[in-house]
C-alpha cells in the first residue's frame, strides 16, 4: 500500500485536484495568439509542459528576456477570466473523505499565489478537508520547490511520513527536493508517459491511487 505507513498527504492543486489545463492551454494561445504566434495542442502541452514556466514559454517562441512581465500579466488575466468554471475532478471530495476515514491528513502545496489558491479552495467548498493550504508568493509559478522546509516544519512530520501527489515531473522533483515518496496522477498537465520517465507510481486518478493501495 502506497500510503499504508504514511501520516500525511500533500496535494498538489492544479491538474491533481482541479480540471484546468484547458484553461492553461486557452490562457497560453491568447498570449501566443497576441504575437502572432501558431497556437499549441492540447496534446503538446501536455507532452512538453514543464517548470519553471518560463523555459517552457521561451520554448514556445516568446521573448521571456523583454516581456516576461507584460506576458504573465496576460496570461494572469486570462486564466482568471475563466477561473470561475473550473471545476474539481469527480473524486476529489469522496477521495478526500476516504483519507479523513483513514485518518490521514492532507494538505495543498501549489505553485498558484497564495491568496488565489486559498481564494479558489474555498469556493469549491473543501476547505474543511486541509490542514494548510499554501501557495507561492508571487503569480510567476516559477516552482514550488523553495517552500519545502516551510512545509516540513509546518507539518510536523518526518519525511518517511509524507507521501506527495501531483500531476506533472516538477511536483516528482519537488517530492523528491523534500525527501518524500511521491505518486502521480496523469489526468493532468503531464501525460503518463512522461510521468513514468520519473520512476515514480502513476494512476489514472487519485481514488485509482486510494483504492490499489487499499487493496
Amino acid at each position: 500500500m502506497i500510503y499504508s505507513n504514511k501520516k500525511m498527504i500533500i496535494f498538489d492543486w492544479n491538474g491533481t485536484l482541479i480540471d484546468d489545463v484547458w484553461l492553461n492551454l486557452n490562457a497560453i494561445n491568447g498570449v501566443l495568439e497576441k504575437r502572432k504566434i501558431n497556437p499549441i495542442t492540447i496534446e503538446y502541452y501536455r507532452e512538453n509542459f514543464l517548470f519553471p514556466v518560463s523555459v517552457f514559454y521561451k520554448e514556445l517562441g516568446l521573448d521571456i528576456e523583454k516581456e516576461w512581465e507584460e506576458i504573465t500579466r496576460e496570461f494572469g488575466d486570462l486564466y482568471l477570466a475563466g477561473i470561475d468554471k473550473v471545476k474539481l475532478f469527480p473524486d476529489v471530495v469522496t477521495s478526500l473523505e476516504e483519507l479523513k476515514k483513514a485518518g490521514i491528513e492532507v494538505g495543498i502545496f501549489s505553485a498558484m499565489e497564495h491568496h488565489l489558491l486559498n481564494k479558489h479552495v474555498k469556493a469549491l467548498r473543501i476547505s474543511q478537508y486541509f490542514r494548510f493550504i499554501e501557495g507561492i508568493e508571487n503569480f510567476y509559478a516559477g516552482g514550488k520547490t523553495h517552500l519545502c522546509k516551510k512545509i516540513l516544519e509546518k507539518s510536523g512530520y518526518s519525511e518517511r511520513e509524507i507521501l506527495f501527489v501531483g500531476d506533472t515531473c516538477h511536483d516528482y522533483e519537488t517530492a523528491k527536493a523534500l525527501g518524500c515518496n511521491a505518486a502521480l496522477v496523469s489526468r493532468g498537465h503531464n501525460t503518463a508517459e512522461i510521468l513514468r520517465n520519473t520512476g515514480a507510481p502513476v494512476f489514472g486518478s487519485i481514488s485509482e491511487l486510494i483504492n490499489l493501495s487499499r487493496g
